[in-house]
């Protein structure tokens, strides 16, 4: 099975190696996981400079953005050569179809990321990289924890202390103010509180409520004059797709939903797919599941944000799943 790239025209200034050895680089730093705002800035600038830069930058895009099937193209090589991971010999004989699908996701990863970062950087005040957490004291005393991966704008005014969840997951300990309603929007919904301390987390197209002190109220809209909320108390949870009213909430442990401020990553009974998923959080690149997901079994299990890698492993274990790490930023689970 063979990926082809069309690689498309340009003039010869845009094929310059200089220029394009650079804009390599700014990728594999991008794929870390790890560039600060600083750099992302001296990005920006480069960009900017000259028109060869940015010329030579989206020749690299236009290949990278034909990648985004790695995970379908990986599965499918596999069924098609008929790999059975038991068989050692298999692994040598693949080895380099698993070497360029690591090629392939770190480009197609870089490609994710730019294009996302740079309109987070732009408006974010406060954020956390992959496998990172921090603690922000906000203008009037209360608390917001950043989970992993999280980006939020602050904006406190007379009338209203607002904060956009722009993506990722945080914890929020409101200080009362009856006079300036705490409101947190993400999504296309907004969730509200006086005092109180519940989670927000923005997911793929859908954002998730949980309470844990207190109550809150959660608008399918991005003010207070949008349709009638839904009431979401302690140890409740709701959730809403943008442009969707929030579903009625239902009881959840509000512990676990707050563990990761702790350092502690808590499975309790999900597939193993949604395991592998919620790990990937936690660490830089990607981790892809190519095993046949009806095979697996649900998990569970406590880890620290320190044992990510041990806790894929042993999760894999229980399954009979071999762990593959391609690259630093490509684990495959066969």
């Amino acid at each position: 099975m063979a990926i082809s790239i069309d690689q498309g025209n340009s003039d010869d200034a845009a094929h310059d190696p200089r220029l394009r050895d650079i804009a390599q680089e700014w990728i594999g730093r991008l794929v870390s996981g790890q560039i600060t705002t600083e750099e992302l800035l001296c990005l920006k600038a480069w960009l900017a400079e000259d028109p060869l830069h940015q010329s030579a930058f989206e020749r690299e895009r236009m290949v990278w953005q034909q990648l985004d099937q790695l995970e379908a193209a990986s599965a499918a090589l596999v069924k098609e050569d008929g790999w059975n991971p038991d068989q050692p010999s298999g692994v040598q004989r693949h080895a380099r179809h698993y070497a360029l699908a690591g090629g392939l996701a770190a480009a197609c990863l870089a490609f994710i990321i730019l294009y996302q970062d740079i309109r987070t950087f732009l408006l974010a005040d406060y954020r956390t990289g992959v496998g990172h957490q921090q603690v922000i004291t906000l203008p009037d005393g209360g608390v917001a924890h950043l989970n992993t991966d999280t980006a939020i704008a602050v904006d406190y005014s007379e009338h209203e202390r607002r904060i956009r969840l722009l993506r990722g997951e945080a914890l929020f300990e409101v200080v009362s103010n009856a006079q300036q309603p705490f409101r947190v929007l993400s999504q296309q919904g907004m969730t509200q509180a006086v005092g109180t301390a519940f989670v927000v987390r923005a997911e793929d197209q859908q954002t998730r409520v949980t309470v844990t002190e207190g109550r809150v109220s959660v608008f399918a809209g991005t003010d207070a004059q949008a349709g009638q909320p839904v009431a979401v108390l302690k140890d409740q949870q709701t959730v809403y797709r943008p442009g969707k009213p929030p579903h009625n909430p239902r009881t959840t442990d509000g512990v676990s939903a707050t563990s990761w401020s702790k350092g502690i990553i808590v499975i309790e009974g999900q597939s193993f797919a949604d395991a592998m998923a919620e790990l990937d959080r936690y660490r830089p690149g990607r981790i892809v599941v190519l095993a046949d997901r009806s095979r697996t079994k649900s998990v569970s299990g406590r880890f620290t944000l320190q044992s990510v890698d041990d806790a894929i492993a042993a999760l894999a274990k229980i399954q009979g799943l071999r762990v593959v790490y391609i690259t630093d930023y490509l684990v495959l689970i066969l």
